[in-house]
């Protein structure tokens, strides 16, 4: 045994030691009033509006089911590893080392300094886990960020990006703030108008388009200006750029699931309504429409129903010939559905209709008056007058809010007015706050409240933070939500 050690007992007598309970070895403060103000901010560690926590991949940034346009210089044949990164046309080198004495050569080669980076994206407002060359890093600092090192418009820019970085560009640039972005600066560079339009147009230009086309989602198969609801109208309301899908997390039952779809389905759609009843002016503000479209929600589901069995009917009375001929024309594949077939020669007489009015505008215009033709309704006469049907409207919205009182109308109207109502407020809250996610959330606690109670409880937290809809915020926050007595003493 060394000799510093040989005064060492094996064991240590602790009778002696003072032994300091974790009671005592707080820290007191000593203070003038008894009562403790209350925190500035209670929950310091609560989930912000519009963030996101930790870094994603760039598969899941970058969308998968949408055609790409192809980088323009190509794939990288001879380094690989430069597609899957910002490499900045950066790639590994041979050469030799010569010795200044015998000059003898010894092989060597110069690889780029990747770092594996998590970069923010104040536009996709994500952090993004990429490879990246450290000249490209002092390059994003020296831009002011990732978003202004990809949206740079320099052919040498778009050389350094690489597959990866232009895919990242194009995503950059389908979101609205870019778009109005790049418009502003053409215009300021004095680019005429229908050039901007062209070149770079907005998503609601961009819808206008595909309707005037008949592109794969086909809207409005027939356009019937007596019924309240269209195709068009209904397909607008699902169809959600930014999230086209219900995640739901994977503990819910498959009740649930479909509740939340369909939920989510009825508030798009009601907003749409509403808003639609708006600018026809048979209403005087959204509110009034949201709830005249809840109200109405039996009409408007027939005459959705109606308008299929036309759109199925129009489908059904195109002949095989042409049918043959399309495909042919188009090169359309062998296995191709005979109704997806049907639809793309639906669409093609729509174009052609359109063409030949010149103009989508002209030809809504032609339908209109066919319409009104087939009604027996002349272009001048207002077949309903304006102030009749706001006033039957108004009625029919004053009878659903009284419905509790109102002892003359049967149970089961009663019942559906009441329904009717109650949705309809809790829409109106959820478009000033949060959209259709408060909407579904507050009509799945009436609907399933014992799940909802559970989940919100903690008692099944482990799956909830790693659900696909949720995130590790919910774990911090509930854990300081916890009482002071569970907390961790200091």
């Amino acid at each position: 045994m060394p000799p510093r050690c040989q005064w060492l007992a094996g064991r240590v007598h602790t009778s002696s030691l003072t032994v300091r309970s974790a009671q005592l070895s707080q820290r007191t403060y000593a203070t003038t009033n008894s009562e403790v103000p209350p925190p500035v901010v209670k929950n310091p560690l609560q989930r912000r509006k519009g963030g996101d926590l930790g870094s994603h991949l760039p598969k899941d940034i970058i969308p998968q089911n949408v055609s790409i346009p192809a980088y323009p210089y190509g794939e990288y044949q001879l380094f690989r590893q430069a597609n899957k990164g910002l490499y900045g046309d950066q790639m590994i080198q041979f050469g030799n080392n010569v010795s200044k004495k015998t000059e003898t050569k010894t092989r060597r080669v110069w690889r780029p300094n990747v770092l594996s980076k998590s970069l923010y994206s104040v536009v996709l407002k994500k952090k993004i886990k990429l490879r990246v060359t450290a000249n490209v890093l002092k390059t994003i600092d020296r831009e002011g960020g990732l978003d202004e090192y990809l949206l740079k418009d320099s052919e040498h820019r778009i050389k350094e990006l690489g597959p990866m970085g232009w895919a990242l560009r194009w995503t950059l640039m389908q979101r609205p703030e870019v778009i109005a972005r790049l418009r502003a600066e053409a215009a300021a560079l004095g680019i005429d108008q229908a050039t901007i339009d062209k070149q770079w147009p907005t998503r609601k230009m961009m819808y206008e388009q595909r309707k005037a086309e008949g592109l794969p989602t086909e809207k409005a198969s027939t356009y019937n200006f007596e019924t309240d609801v269209s195709r068009e109208r209904q397909e607008q309301g699902i169809w959600d750029p930014e999230d086209d899908s219900f995640r739901a997390n994977p503990t819910s039952s498959p009740e649930e699931k479909q509740f939340a779809i369909d939920t989510m389905r009825e508030f798009n759609m009601a907003v749409i309504a509403g808003q639609r009843y708006l600018r026809r002016g048979v209403v005087d503000s959204e509110e009034e429409g949201i709830k005249l479209a809840f109200v109405r929600a039996k009409e408007r589901e027939d005459a959705t129903k109606k308008l299929q069995v036309q759109y199925d009917t129009a489908l059904a009375s195109i002949p095989l010939e042409e049918l043959e001929e399309l495909k042919s024309r188009l090169k359309l594949p062998e296995n191709i559905k005979e109704r997806k077939l049907r639809k793309i020669a639906y669409n093609q007489r729509r174009r052609a209709q359109v063409d030949q009015v010149g103009g989508y505008e002209a030809w809504k215009e032609a339908k209109k008056a066919e319409w009104m033709a087939s009604k027996g309704i002349s272009p001048d006469s207002d077949p309903r007058p304006m102030e009749e049907r706001k006033a039957e409207y108004a009625k029919l919205v004053e009878e659903a809010e009284t419905a509790t009182t109102n002892t003359s109308l049967s149970k089961e109207r009663r019942k559906f007015f009441q329904e009717a109502i109650n949705k309809a407020n809790i829409a109106i809250k959820a478009t000033s706050a949060g959209g259709k996610w408060d909407y579904l959330d507050a009509l799945m606690r009436q609907k399933f409240p014992d799940s909802i109670d559970a989940a919100t409880r903690g008692n099944n937290l482990g799956e909830l933070t790693r659900g696909v809809g949720a995130d590790g915020w919910g774990a911090v926050v509930d854990a300081s939500n916890k009482s002071e007595a569970r907390q961790p003493s200091a």
